[in-house]
């Protein structure tokens, strides 16, 4: 039996070693080298690197915190971020629909020409579009009816009397007070009148229904009407007592009324212009 003893295998043996880990070390550093270049290429797609997932997954990032990044100037808000500057206090485009109704009493103004009308009551309703939370346009229908002075009345030889004003009329709204629920605006246009003056009588009079009935009632025995150009402008003050946050505001308001109806002629009925300031209570969308 002959043992072989090579001397040299021990020797060759580590040589092999050192050459594979100087190679396997070598890969590593090129692989790095590779990544690193990857990550700061401008047209690099691979973003591997572990300090990168490390700054993703932090707390502080994904918290909003301790992130060193400026917020970009070009960014766009959330929820109505593009919305148009026409609206900009409202959500959606309902919020711009404007609705009102009220009531109340109405006080004439005497001139020259007109010596008709005694204290009366008004009633109407309108709707239009809020085009901000300050300015607005709505299309309003108001009655005004309004009884006739005794004196008159008597001269003309009848029992009673009275002045019916319908008024169509165009006009914007300009809020230009508002603090913590409350507030003020203005109120003004133009638009178109029919008045009616009506003298009446105590008449008998009998309706039948279910039974009959017999006594006596205001019958119309004598009118005249006319349709002329009307302008109107007051103050109001408002509360929204539903909430801030409500559409809904109560308010009330004073306005002049003008009314261009015709003189009075040896051919024609008339009173001549017509002054009133409806004094009005009512509710607002």
């Amino acid at each position: 039996m002959v043992a072989n003893c090579d001397r040299n295998g021990p020797l060759t043996r580590r040589v092999l070693i050192a050459v594979s880990a100087f190679a396997i070390a070598f890969s590593l550093q090129a692989a790095a080298q590779s990544t690193s270049a990857a990550d700061n290429s401008p047209n690099g797609r691979t973003f591997s690197s572990s300090t990168a997932y490390q700054a993703y997954l932090s707390t502080e990032a994904l918290l909003g915190g301790g992130s060193s990044a400026e917020p970009s100037a070009s960014a766009s808000p959330q929820y109505g971020g593009n919305r148009s500057t026409a609206y900009p206090r409202y959500e959606s485009r309902m919020s711009h629909v404007a609705f009102e109704a009220g009531g109340g009493f109405t006080s004439p103004i005497g001139n020259d020409t007109h010596g008709y009308d005694t204290y009366g009551y008004n009633a109407g309703a309108g709707a239009g579009w809020n085009f901000s939370k300050k300015f607005g346009a709505l299309f309003e229908y108001q009655y005004n009816r309004n009884k006739i002075p005794g004196a008159t009345i008597a001269a003309v030889g009848a029992q009673g009397g009275n002045i019916n004003t319908h008024l169509f009329m165009f006009n914007p709204v300009y809020y230009f007070y508002s603090r913590k629920g409350t507030g003020a605006y203005v109120v003004g246009g133009a638009g178109y009148s029919r008045k009616v003056t009506n003298f009446t009588d105590l008449q008998s009079v009998q309706e039948c229904y279910y039974f009959c009935y017999y006594g006596y009632a205001p019958v119309t025995v004598d009118h005249f009407s006319s349709n002329q150009a009307a302008a109107d402008g007051g103050l109001g003050v408002f509360f929204k007592a539903f909430g801030p946050d409500s559409r809904a505001k109560l308010f009330a308001e004073a306005r002049y009324v003008w009314v261009d109806s015709p003189k009075p002629t040896q051919t024609t009925n008339g009173e001549g212009t017509e002054g009133l300031i409806p004094v009005t209570f009512g509710i607002r969308f």
